[in-house]
């Protein structure tokens, strides 16, 4: 492969399948530390080609978990434009010198050996080849750069036929068709237990346990092989990892919470506390694998988001700033703070004038003394033994 310009094209559009909350396709989802937009442009690297180029519309391209590696020339593409922005990028490495181009478009994720697709290609001298898995047709193609004609009758019809007759070459390595979340937990499965040629993006502290740089594991938890646990992620003292569960960049698992055979999505905190199994979880959602369904929690408490640290670091600094610089960034001024002095000589907000306790806040006098009397007059029992 090394003696030919051979370029790669990745299209990934809002079209494909994803989850049923997510913001993004599930290529641009994180599967045990890398999307499968990362290994599949990994591979393409590392099998030759010289360049890569990914068309995205603009709704996928902005919600991107992470920027792309370095080397890749990302094209965003308007809403309804999608194919024309891809047909461009096509001609552009044509005219750039691309002997052959790799057409990908994700969906789904296949392990294919390129370099025998592009002997295949060569050895039969044709125009267009397409790979097939179990008489399946894939949309992954191999292009002579020079026939643009077949090139765009490939890309207006969205890559359902060509203008000449598309050699089939077989795969038979790794598939999976990453059409829902079912899809996206047998993937990391297929990683954790080395199913794939692919790999945990991770160290390998101990077999079958990968663990990302800048996790926080406290002590007190237990991580049981296999699981991944990502990027600067937080797994909370008592917590339980286990049974090829994922815990993506970022990502927080609270005091005594088991998590079993799962994805938490990047960025997404998990509630203290819970027994979480089957499932994909983040972005306040929950589906379970089980019972096929997806819902939405609202007590963020249970699942939620965690703010990046950049922005925790900015509100620390900020509350620093002089009173005139807050206000041209964040449009308010902090109110002043009166001297210690005054402070010390105001009454204590648990006491009013005379000394005497006050109501607490909203509550009228009259309603603090009822109160008052009825805990005086009933004993609380808790549920739960001699508390």
């Amino acid at each position: 492969m090394s003696a030919l310009d051979i370029r790669g094209l990745i299209l990934i559009d809002t079209a494909q399948a994803g989850l049923p909350f997510a913001l993004a396709p599930l290529a641009l989802l994180d599967v045990a530390g890398m999307s499968p937009l990362e290994r599949v442009a990994e591979r393409l690297q590392r099998q030759g080609v010289s360049a890569l180029t990914v068309v995205s519309e603009e709704s996928s391209a902005s919600r991107r978990y992470r920027p792309l590696p370095q080397g890749i020339v990302c094209r965003s593409a308007a809403r309804g434009r999608f194919w024309r922005v891809a047909e461009s990028a096509f001609n552009d490495l044509a005219h750039n010198g691309a002997d052959l181009v790799l057409v990908i478009r994700l969906g789904a994720y296949a392990e294919v050996h390129f370099d025998e697709l592009v002997q295949f290609h060569l050895e039969g001298q044709r125009r267009v080849s397409q790979v097939v898995w179990c008489a399946e047709p894939l949309e992954i193609f191999c292009l002579t750069a020079s026939r643009r004609n077949d090139a765009a009758s490939l890309f207006r019809s969205r890559l359902a036929h060509c203008r000449c007759e598309c050699e089939l070459f077989a795969h038979s390595g790794y598939f999976n068709p990453l059409a829902g979340p079912r899809d996206l937990r047998q993937f990391a499965i297929d990683v954790l237990t080395l199913q794939a040629e692919t790999g945990p993006a991770g160290t390998e502290i101990r077999p079958g346990v990968w663990v990302a740089s800048g996790a926080s594991i406290e002590k007190g938890s237990r991580i049981l092989a296999p699981a991944f646990i990502g990027a600067s992620s937080q797994v909370r003292c008592g917590a339980v990892i286990t049974r090829c569960t994922s815990i993506e960049h970022h990502a927080h698992v609270d005091c005594g919470t088991v998590v079993e055979n799962s994805t938490v999505l990047p960025y997404s905190y998990v509630g203290a506390g819970l027994d979480v199994a089957h499932s994909v979880l983040g972005m306040g959602h929950i589906a379970n694998l089980r019972r096929g369904i997806s819902v939405e929690v609202p007590d963020k408490k249970l699942l939620g988001q965690v703010s990046p640290a950049w922005r925790r670091e900015l509100l620390r600094v900020a509350g620093r700033l002089p009173g005139r610089i807050w206000q041209s960034i964040f449009g308010d001024v902090p109110a002043p703070q009166p001297p210690l002095q005054e402070v010390a000589r105001q009454p204590s907000p648990e006491e009013d004038a005379m000394g005497r306790p006050a109501p607490a806040l909203g509550v009228s006098p009259r309603d603090a003394k009822v109160a008052g009397e009825l805990a005086s007059d009933l004993a609380v029992a808790r549920r739960y033994g001699n508390q």
